[in-house]
């Protein structure tokens, strides 16, 4: 190991990865810490994004602010799908001697969460265990800062992690777009998108005030499991508080998005609810473009929601759709009773 990288300097180091209290933060500490104190000429931090057309790297920090390392397909990085197959610890030697290194991270449930790619100088195989234990930092503390990001009673997402993720999502999203006019009205839906979706238990109150809240929170309980069967490992599920949940859809064309939404209306529907009975869900979707703000998007989605909420309940509506049909336009309201922001 470097005779320069002292106990006291890896203590450092630790104490100013874990003073991060967001996982993009920790992420762009890590990759910087470990770049400097390793000496590596690369470091980053990646996901894959699954979309019908194949599967994506997303770079969610890396050391240099090289671009063209931010987003590609995975076919276009052999060494990664090979970690991502086998699951061990992969190595290349390049062209120079130098070393690039692709290990899986894991998180709580022993699923790979991430990817943390290396290259280094020739002759610097020294450096492994260092980068091995500060990968294992960041898997632990990640697993913390996760724990801190859930809902209490039902385990999703919080709210206050819906900015980030959005962020991140909106980054993610720049390669999968077609051309936009930057008319929505006039746009189509054609092509792969990320996608939002509010839905909202429909007279949630009166389920309170019959039953009581213990049954109420059975109810959120019950209907979280069935959103976590019902959505992939890459949609991200939020309960923004009460009986209002998020749902930030991988890239997906409209018309599965559309069909993912339905099928889980129907399955809601269609569940007896212990003591309860029939609850029924109503739901307003709208695409993520990436110059959207999340208030917008928010925004957007709730106004197809209430849509759905003042035209019988039970049901979905697409924003773009309502807008491109002309339902919306005498319905739109200025402000919502929902409290979402």
């Amino acid at each position: 190991m470097d005779p320069s990288i002292t106990p006291e300097t890896v203590l450092s180091s630790v104490i100013r990865i874990t003073e991060q209290r967001s996982q993009q933060n920790l992420e762009d500490s890590l990759v910087a810490t470990l770049a400097d104190l390793a000496g590596l000429r690369f470091c980053g931090i990646c996901r894959l994004t699954h979309t019908t057309s194949g599967v994506f790297i997303d770079y969610m920090a890396t050391s240099v602010p090289d671009e063209a390392r931010r987003a590609g397909p995975l076919d276009d990085d052999p060494l990664l799908r090979e970690c991502l197959e086998t699951g061990d610890v992969k190595t290349a030697t390049l062209p120079d001697g130098g070393v690039r290194r692709v290990q899986t991270i894991l998180d709580d449930r022993g699923a790979a969460c991430a990817f943390l790619i290396t290259e280094s100088v020739a002759d610097q195989t020294g450096q492994i265990s260092l980068i091995d234990g500060f990968a294992a930092i960041y898997r632990n503390y990640l697993a913390i800062l996760r724990d801190a990001a859930r809902d209490t009673l039902t385990g999703l997402k919080n709210r206050k992690t819906f900015d980030e993720n959005f962020s991140r999502i909106v980054a993610s999203s720049r390669h999968l777009e077609v051309p936009f006019d930057g008319n929505r009205r006039s746009s189509h839906l054609a092509g792969e998108h990320h996608w939002l979706g509010i839905i909202d238990i429909d007279h949630f109150k009166r389920v309170n005030d019959t039953f009581g809240h213990v049954f109420g929170d059975e109810v959120l309980l019950l209907l979280a499991a069935l959103m976590r069967r019902a959505f992939r490992n890459e949609d991200l599920v939020f309960r923004f508080g009460g009986e209002e949940f998020v749902v930030m859809l991988a890239p997906t064309t409209f018309e599965n998005a559309s069909a993912v939404f339905e099928r889980f209306r129907e399955t809601v529907a269609a569940f007896n609810f212990p003591q309860v009975g029939k609850v029924t869900v109503s739901i307003g979707f709208v695409r993520i473009l990436s110059e959207d703000l999340p208030s917008v998007v928010i925004g957007n989605s709730d106004k197809a929601l209430y849509y759905a909420k003042e035209h019988g309940r039970d049901q979905i509506y697409s924003y773009e759709q309502l807008l491109e049909s002309g339902q919306l336009s005498n319905e739109e309201r200025a402000d919502s009773d929902m409290e979402l922001f």
